[in-house]
């Protein structure tokens, strides 16, 4: 069993609270994306503009993948 699932190991608490705090960003910005006006007006964005919205998604996944691997192996 990996020692993030040991209830017995103790996680660094600033790790979980950077994920919470990326999952809650990417939270609000889908439920942004999700609205009709802010849907159509993405879709009138340039490629450049949209790639970049996108890009926000990569960058809070990519740090929450880095926050959940250092939790779980104990850095």
């Amino acid at each position: 069993m990996p020692d993030f699932l040991n209830a017995s190991v103790q996680p660094d608490t600033a790790m979980p609270d950077t994920v919470v705090i990326r999952v809650d960003q990417l939270h609000a910005l889908t439920g942004l994306l999700s609205l009709e006006e802010v849907a159509e007006q993405f879709s009138d964005l340039s490629t450049v503009a949209q790639v970049s919205i996108f890009g926000l998604f990569e960058d809070a996944l990519a740090g929450i993948c880095t926050a959940l691997t250092r939790t779980a192996t104990g850095e």
